[in-house]
């Protein structure tokens, strides 16, 4: 099972990246500039762990927005979205690890809001 896969269908089957282009194992989103259409990055983050019987890979979530104020709007949409909505199909639970971090600055005066989940399988 591929953990950013599965986050990224359980938020799209609840209607929750309308509008936005995904993007998989990046650093940043590929175009960052002014102008660009919006997108939700997926990434692992690197702190996975695992037992004989779960497995718990990270994800980060970044939005890339040019609006700042419905950007942090959306992103804890999301992250509420997935407090309420915990399980999917050979999940467990999507953990939220931390609060929504940013907004940070791009260069080209986006905006990107960050969003760390555990993904129990």
């Amino acid at each position: 099972m591929n953990a950013l896969r599965v986050l990224h269908e359980h938020l799209a089957a609840g209607e929750q990246l309308t509008g936005l282009a995904p993007v998989f194992f990046r650093l940043y989103p590929e175009n960052t500039e002014a102008g660009a259409a919006d997108s939700i990055l997926f990434r692992p983050d690197g702190g996975a762990t695992a037992t004989e019987l779960m497995q718990q890979p990270g994800v980060t979530m970044a939005l890339c927005t040019e609006r700042p104020d419905t950007g942090y709007e959306r992103a804890v949409a999301i992250r509420d979205y997935l407090l309420a909505n915990h399980t999917a199909t050979g999940v467990c639970n999507f953990q939220i690890l931390a609060d929504v971090v940013g907004p940070s600055t791009l260069e080209s005066g986006r905006s990107l809001y960050e969003l760390n989940v555990r993904v129990w399988t």
